[in-house]
Order: structure tokens, then C-alpha cells, then sequence
């Protein structure tokens, strides 16, 4: 029988697999001897952790499923067609928002265009009054002869 191993090396193991788990690292080849080495502890003495291993064993196949090798060049093609085809599409829509938006201004631009025509029409008539611009002319007329 196999003598198990202490706490402390149960705990650095543990806290080496998942400092190992969370590098990031997507180019890492996790072994039984990095890990040894990350623990600071011998392989014999991972060896005699079976369950820990058996942990360390399921973190590497979880690492391995979340690193895919990269898709073949003829996947990547169909990929970024994909992508060209639904950028198109958000072209297109963004394209017919714009046009709806510039209708919708000149509306707006005609139906402006048309109020300020009419107040210059009733500008034009309002000064054209003969009884209103006499009456006026005369006051000031009279005003600034007083102030004289």
C-alpha cells in the first residue's frame, strides 16, 4: 500500500491545477510533469493522488474542447461568405432607412418651404396697405418732429 500524501501537498496541487486551469494559455501542453512542476512536488507524489489526477485528467479534456484546432481554409471561405452575406444584408436595410428618412425630410422641406412663402406673401400684402404705411409714416414723421 501506498503512502497518501500530506495535506499541504493535496492543497498544492489543487491550487496548481487551477492556476494551470486559469492561464489562459491556449497553446499549453498540460502534462503530468508541468503540473508537478507548477506544484512544486515530485510525479511519485502525483502518483499517489490518484483522485487529483483523475481532476487534473477531466480539466485537460474541458482545456482541450475549448482550444479547437483552427476551421480548414474552405470552412474559414464559407465562414467569411456568410459574414459578407449578412453585412449585406444590414447594408441593404440601413440603405432603405436612409431613403425613407431623406423622403420624410423633404416632406418636411417642402411643406416649410410652402409657410414661408405664404408669410412672405402676407408681408408683401401688409406693406402694400396704403391706410396702415401712411398712417405709420405720418406718426413717425411727427414723432421725430417733436423731438426736434
Amino acid at each position: 500500500m501506498t503512502k497518501p500524501i500530506s495535506a499541504a501537498a493535496a492543497s498544492s496541487i489543487e491550487a496548481a491545477i487551477s492556476r494551470l486551469k486559469g492561464s489562459g494559455d491556449v497553446q499549453a501542453t498540460f502534462t503530468i510533469a508541468r503540473l508537478a512542476s507548477e506544484a512544486g512536488l515530485s510525479r511519485a507524489t502525483l502518483y499517489r493522488a490518484p483522485e487529483l489526477l483523475e481532476r487534473f485528467r477531466i480539466a485537460i479534456a474541458s482545456h482541450q474542447r475549448e482550444v479547437k484546432s483552427p476551421p480548414s481554409p474552405t470552412d474559414r471561405v464559407h465562414q467569411l461568405e456568410a459574414e459578407i452575406a449578412a453585412l449585406r444584408g444590414r447594408e441593404t436595410e440601413e440603405l432603405r432607412a436612409l431613403r425613407s428618412s431623406n423622403r420624410n425630410m423633404a416632406q418636411h422641406i417642402q411643406a416649410l418651404s410652402l409657410l414661408v412663402r405664404q408669410q412672405q406673401q402676407r408681408i408683401a400684402r401688409l406693406q402694400a396697405e396704403p391706410s396702415e404705411s401712411g398712417r405709420v409714416a405720418t406718426l413717425v414723421a411727427r414723432a421725430a418732429a417733436l423731438v426736434r
